[in-house]
C-alpha cells in the first residue's frame, strides 16, 4: 500500500480544527450610544469612531467581514445572551450580571484606553461635589463610600452629552465622563475649557476598558487578543489620532491589559 505524503493529511487537520474564526463573516452587537470619539453611531446607524477603526483593523488583518449592529443596551445583552449575535462590543463581565447568568461568554483582554475623571466649571476646579451626574447605570464604585454615607449624591443621564448640558446648566456639580469624551462634546457645544477635571474627587487611572465578549466563537476571542499585543505602534497611532491618549495626570500611564 503506497503511503501518502504527510503535508496533505497535516493541511486537512489543521483546517479541521481551525474553526469558524478563519476568514469568515460576523455579526458585532455594539452599543448604540453617542460617546465620540470613542464610538458613536448616527442617524444612519454607522458605527463610528476608535472602536470602528480598531475593529476595522482586526477584521482586515484576518479577511473577516464585520456587520456591525448598534443595540441600545439592554437588547444588546438580551440578543447576546439569547445567541443572535457572534460578538459584542464593548462588554465587560462586571456589566448586567443578572441578565447574564447562564450564558457562557468568552471575554477578550480590555481593548481601549481612557481616563474617567469628574468634569466640574473651571471656578469650582478644588471644591467637592455634592451632585455627581453619571451615565445611566455606570456607578463608579471608587466613590460608592461617599455615596453611602449621603455625602455624594448622584443623578443619572442617558448619554455623555446630556451629562455636559446638566453641568453646564447648574443641575449638577460635576459629571463622570471619559476625559476624551468631555472634551470632544465641549468642543462641539461651543464651549471648550468651560468644565475641567476636578481635583476634589480622584480621577480614575488612565487604563484599558471595554472588551469584545462572544458565546459562539471562542477562537475569534482569542484572535482579537492576539492582535491586540503584535500591533501595539499601529494602535497607539489610532488612539492619538482619536485622542484616547489624553489624560488628566502627565505621570499616570496606561495600566497594563
Amino acid at each position: 500500500m503506497r503511503k501518502l505524503p504527510a503535508w496533505p493529511v497535516l493541511l486537512a487537520a489543521l483546517l479541521a480544527t481551525a474553526g469558524p474564526a478563519l476568514a469568515d463573516h460576523f455579526v458585532i452587537g455594539v452599543e448604540d450610544v453617542d460617546a465620540a470619539p470613542i464610538m458613536s453611531t448616527g442617524p444612519d446607524g454607522e458605527l463610528r469612531g476608535y472602536v470602528r477603526d480598531l475593529l476595522d483593523r482586526f477584521a482586515s488583518r484576518h479577511g473577516h467581514s464585520f456587520e456591525y449592529r448598534p443595540l441600545p443596551t439592554r437588547r444588546l445583552t438580551a440578543e447576546h445572551v439569547a445567541g443572535r449575535l457572534d460578538a459584542v462590543f464593548p462588554d465587560n463581565p462586571n456589566w448586567k450580571t443578572t441578565a447574564k447568568q447562564g450564558a457562557h461568554l468568552v471575554y477578550s483582554e480590555p481593548a481601549v484606553p481612557f481616563q474617567d475623571v469628574v468634569m466640574v466649571p473651571a471656578a469650582r476646579r478644588d471644591q467637592m461635589p455634592h451632585e455627581l451626574g453619571i451615565v445611566r447605570g455606570y456607578t463608579p464604585k471608587r466613590f460608592q463610600p461617599l455615596i453611602e454615607a449621603g455625602r455624594l449624591h448622584v443623578t443619572e443621564a442617558g448619554s455623555p452629552r446630556r451629562l455636559i448640558r446638566m453641568a453646564l446648566a447648574g443641575r449638577v456639580d460635576g459629571v463622570q465622563v471619559a476625559l476624551p469624551v468631555a472634551r470632544y462634546q465641549l468642543m462641539q457645544l461651543g464651549q471648550p475649557g468651560a468644565l475641567v477635571p476636578g481635583t476634589a474627587l480622584p480621577a480614575a487611572p488612565y487604563e484599558y476598558h471595554y472588551r469584545l465578549s462572544s458565546a459562539r466563537h471562542a477562537e475569534l476571542v482569542a484572535q482579537f487578543d492576539r492582535f491586540l499585543h503584535e500591533e501595539p505602534a499601529a494602535l497607539a497611532a489610532l488612539q492619538h489620532r482619536h485622542g484616547l491618549d489624553e489624560r488628566f495626570a502627565a505621570d499616570l500611564s496606561p495600566t497594563p491589559r
